[in-house]
């Protein structure tokens, strides 16, 4: 059995539209499919409209809180309503285990609920093949943006040029060859194992994700594919990128509202130092160091808007 996962956050329209739209894209699959949704909005509203739009089976407590049985177009869904809002690792890791506690899952496939199916159908068949090779512990498809830029996948870059180099010659860095600025995307995929694939769309295999220990529960938004790459590497696996199968990332616009972009790129920047100092054996020395060039990267980001406004 595979098991999408979703967590969603105050967006209950776009879950079970997304649901509508993965069911739609794999009836034609010979997979067993489920279903698993974490409601972290802590919103009574939120929840009672993901609850009306599927049939309820069963429910009970679990966790502290409600547990509810769904069938939508015959398939089995489960919906969770967190206490409270955990963030993506603590929502995802409660998202697996309900998947292996009621339904057993061979495979988990976390997604969001942004997520378009650019091909006829998904093929599911082709991830879970990928996903069942020994050494693999993950994969992620073709994933582009609205832009129809690539978003997939990801190579492994130092701490000073994916948060230093760039930030200290900030508002001179267009200048630097790309190679020197802070984007870890791999430009062109070559062959597999590449690094990290996008968090937004990948499959696991449910033991493999329990052996490397799940997400770390330490981040509340970012650097959660970075962390689990590193996991999965430990304990001897490796990341795969499936250009075969094709999504479109239609970029939610929770986030965007909640964090304007100087918080979102601060919160990005604490999560990643985490990574770093924890999986990356960065030193005491470049940690401080870069969150010297990162701040002073903020006041001088402020300046210049200022500036920018003051001249129009």
């Amino acid at each position: 059995m595979l098991t999408f996962v979703f967590l969603d956050y105050k967006s209950a329209g776009a879950t079970v539209a997304c649901i509508s739209h993965y069911i739609q894209k794999c009836k034609n699959s010979s997979e067993e499919l489920s279903f698993v949704v974490v409601d972290n909005s802590v919103d009574d509203e939120n929840f009672e409209k993901l609850s009306m739009s599927w049939k309820t089976v069963t429910a009970c407590e679990y966790e502290g809180s409600i547990l509810e049985e769904k069938l939508v177009d015959g398939y089995r869904l489960f919906l969770w309503k967190n206490t409270v809002n955990a963030g993506y690792a603590k929502g995802n890791n409660s998202g697996a285990k309900i998947a292996a506690e009621f339904l057993k899952s061979d495979y988990l496939l976390f997604t969001n609920n942004d997520l378009v199916v650019l091909d006829e159908e998904l093929s599911l068949e082709a991830l879970i093949r990928e996903a069942s090779i020994p050494q693999v512990g993950a994969v992620g498809p073709s994933i582009v943006g609205k832009n129809l830029k690539s978003q997939n996948p990801y190579f492994d870059k130092s701490f000073f040029l994916r948060w230093g180099l760039e930030y200290l010659c900030y508002p001179l860095n267009r200048f630097l060859p790309q190679r020197f600025r802070s984007s870890d995307l791999l430009e062109k995929f070559v062959a597999n194992p590449v690094f990290r694939v996008m968090g937004s769309f990948f499959v696991v295999s449910r033991k493999k994700f329990e052996e490397a220990g799940g997400f770390d529960p330490h981040t509340f938004l970012f650097a959660e594919e970075m962390i689990l790459a590193k996991k999965m590497q430990k304990a001897g696996y490796e990341m795969h990128y499936l250009p075969t199968v094709h999504l479109l990332h239609n970029h939610s616009e929770i986030i965007n509202k909640k964090y304007n972009e100087l918080n979102r790129l601060a919160l990005k920047f604490e999560s990643e130092c985490y990574y770093y100092k924890n999986y990356g054996d960065v030193g005491a020395f470049q940690m401080t160091l870069v969150k010297i060039i990162f701040k002073s990267y903020v006041i001088r980001k402020k300046i210049v808007k200022k500036i920018k406004e003051l001249i129009q």
